[in-house]
């Protein structure tokens, strides 16, 4: 089993479309895959295909606190087949505020027990560094960034980095660090996003994906309840994710 968590401490950096992308592309591939949305907002829910009429067992939170398990939870993603997700609702926001003394490590310790039902795990986190954050991040195989092409996103590596060295590098999860950044909503014609990507490129170097651009249909696909791919598998967004998530498993896949 591997176990991909997708974190950046900032909203609006495209983290939720990458997490469903790199989902749908593990199952195409022939992957057993369980997306785990930790985002009270649900958005990654949402967009594998469930909604408010969904027939839920448990959510998220309801697993994290021992409540129900993980493998009764688990629910067949409508829009992204070979998927199961673990569905993110607003009860999350309670368990962060009252956390249980495990909730960081408890993924961590979960996962490994259902090895024998899914081959790959991807995790996305809340737009913060809380307790949520965290516990993905404890679980992680590998870490991988997506970030629009902006400063304010820039900026917040560092503060994804100090965090993964202060709180878990020392204790929970020695060799961890950012696997891989997929740079998305980039429009090549701004000269602050081609400053943005060189940046990158000397930080990271080759794990940097290729860029995914800037598209109408990433949220379109998003109110059908889609993946983009899914979605519009024919548009250059579709074939500027279907890019990324090959370079990014050509990493991760070869670092195991």
């Amino acid at each position: 089993m591997t176990v991909y968590t997708i974190a950046l401490p900032k909203g609006g950096s495209s983290k939720t479309s990458s997490a469903s992308e790199l989902a749908l592309a593990l199952a195409r591939r022939g992957s057993r895959v369980l997306a785990i949305d930790l985002d009270q907002q649900g958005n990654l829910s949402t967009r594998l295909g469930i909604t408010q009429e969904s027939p839920i067992t448990a959510t998220a939170a309801e697993v994290l606190d021992a409540s129900a398990s993980l493998i009764d939870a688990a629910e067949p993603a409508p829009t992204a087949e070979g998927v199961d997700v673990l569905v993110g609702a607003h009860d999350l926001t309670a368990l962060e505020e009252q956390p249980p003394p495990d909730l960081v490590t408890s993924l961590r310790d979960m996962l490994p027990t259902v090895g024998e039902r899914w081959d790959d795990i991807v995790i996305d986190t809340p737009p913060n560094v809380g307790a949520l954050t965290l516990a993905g991040l404890a679980a992680a195989d590998h870490v991988i960034v997506s970030l629009q092409a902006a400063t304010e996103a820039y900026d917040q590596l560092d503060r994804l980095e100090a965090i993964i060295a202060q709180r878990l590098t020392r204790r929970i999860r020695p060799e961890l660090r950012i696997g891989a950044v997929i740079p998305a909503m980039v429009d090549s014609r701004r000269l602050l996003d081609r400053e943005v990507l060189e940046l990158l490129t000397q930080r990271y170097e080759t794990r940097v994906t290729p860029p995914v651009r800037q598209a109408v249909s990433v949220r379109d696909a998003y109110t059908a309840g889609m993946t983009v791919s899914a979605y519009d598998p024919d548009s250059a967004v579709a074939a500027d994710y279907a890019a990324a998530i090959d370079h990014l498993l050509t990493i991760t896949k070869g670092a195991l």
